[in-house]
């Protein structure tokens, strides 16, 4: 004769069934409340960075204007950190693609400036040295937007300064 504690020493087909059945709604739940967009905003933040680090080269560094520092674009997807008068560049951000991947765009406005300097003390600084009086606008893939500042060199996410 079976006892009655041996009755009670797993799960019911319906109970598993049920279990399935939930946690598949969770992950129907789940996936859909998952946050897009995140690889793009990943790769402003590392644009930003980068503007970042080129100025704090131009800051930290002896200045004078031919020395100045910047980040230059590369056509459509790369970027370098280098010094104006050429003889220096930072290795790991030359010629470095966004999240190393070469389909994630990098524009910017005004479309002159292709590379964007800064002098000794952040400001961001046209060829010959002279302040930029206007804001540099970028726009990484195609979506994030990221404003450099005149006068501070502030970088701010959005399109407009302070």
């Amino acid at each position: 004769m079976i006892d009655g504690s041996m009755r009670n020493q797993g799960f019911t087909l319906i109970e598993l069934i049920s279990i399935i059945l939930l946690v598949g709604v969770i992950s129907v739940v789940a996936t859909a409340k998952w946050p897009g967009g995140m690889k793009e905003v990943a790769a402003a933040k590392e644009f930003k960075r980068a503007l970042r680090y080129a100025q704090h080269q131009a800051m930290t560094r002896q200045y004078v204007v031919a020395n100045a520092w910047g980040l230059q674009l590369l056509g459509a997807t790369q970027y370098s950190i280098i010094r104006q008068d050429g003889l220096a560049s930072v290795p790991d951000f030359t010629n470095r693609s966004l999240l190393n991947d070469n389909t994630i765009t990098i524009t910017v406005n005004p479309l002159a400036v292709t590379t964007l300097w800064f002098n000794g003390l952040g400001e961001p600084i046209d060829a010959v040295g002279t302040p930029l009086a206007a804001e540099t606008h970028y726009t990484v893939a195609g979506s994030e937007d990221l404003t450099v500042c005149p006068q501070t060199g502030y970088v701010v996410e959005g399109n407009a300064c302070p």
